[in-house]
């Protein structure tokens, strides 16, 4: 606890006088961002490796985005469509022919990000470029000392309302650029390859018709019996 107190202090040296909203990428409302996807935790030559995704592909509008990836060569396909005006995630799984969606509603988000608030978020100077956008780092700590700071590179030139308010980064004000994310106790790295902005298909924001709809426990089990093998 001592050692992060005093990161924070740190820090607290390093923060500067705020960003506003950067212009930019001009009205930038809608676009597709591409990230490479790794795994730190996973041996690289292990039994299913090759099943895991390479890539995630997050698809946003003013209002909406919708977060896709595959593995296993399409066998398992997830999206998760998030809904901001009406503060809803319907999550999408597709696994050898079966598919399900849940609709995810604030109460249940815990069952998505299992880590508690942060004590505190730390902006700081430093400055990157990723996938050709300006990016700012932050760290964010917690008061479980187990917990190791996260560290978080995010970017206010594309103009979007609090993108995160659904996952475990809320208090992050801009896109996320460079970030690892725990689910189903597998830390997922992600990092933005390509950013494209223009016009995008809005049925990409819409449930799946032919999914199955089933309760946010259940298809949280589902995942979890699915991803639990790259554990083993």
């Amino acid at each position: 606890m001592q050692h992060k107190i005093g990161l924070a202090a740190f820090a607290l040296l390093l923060i500067g006088p705020g960003c506003s909203r950067s212009t930019l990428m001009g009205n930038g409302a809608e676009g597709i961002i591409e990230y490479a996807m790794s795994f730190p935790d996973l041996a690289p030559d292990g039994l299913m490796t090759d099943m895991l995704p390479e890539k995630a592909i997050l698809t946003f509008n003013h209002d909406h985005q919708a977060l896709d990836l595959s593995a296993g060569m399409g066998v398992f396909k997830t999206s998760m469509v998030v809904n901001t005006p009406a503060q809803v995630v319907d999550y999408h799984m597709s696994v050898m022919g079966k598919a399900l969606v849940a609709e995810f509603k604030r109460r249940d988000f815990t069952l998505l990000n299992k880590s508690a608030a942060p004590m505190a978020v730390i902006r700081t100077y430093a400055r990157d470029t990723i996938a050709g956008l300006p990016c700012m780092q932050a760290f964010l700590l917690y008061n479980n000392i187990e917990m190791p700071e996260a560290e978080v590179w995010y970017t206010e030139a594309i103009p979007q309302e609090s993108p995160n308010w659904y996952g475990p980064y809320s208090e992050i004000p801009g896109v996320l650029m460079r970030y690892e994310v725990v689910q189903h106790n597998i830390r997922m790295r992600l990092e933005a390859t390509s950013v494209k902005l223009g016009p995008v298909d809005g049925s990409k924001f819409t449930v799946h018709p032919d999914y199955q709809q089933v309760s946010p426990a259940v298809l949280y089990a589902q995942l979890d019996e699915v991803l639990g093998v790259f554990n083993n």
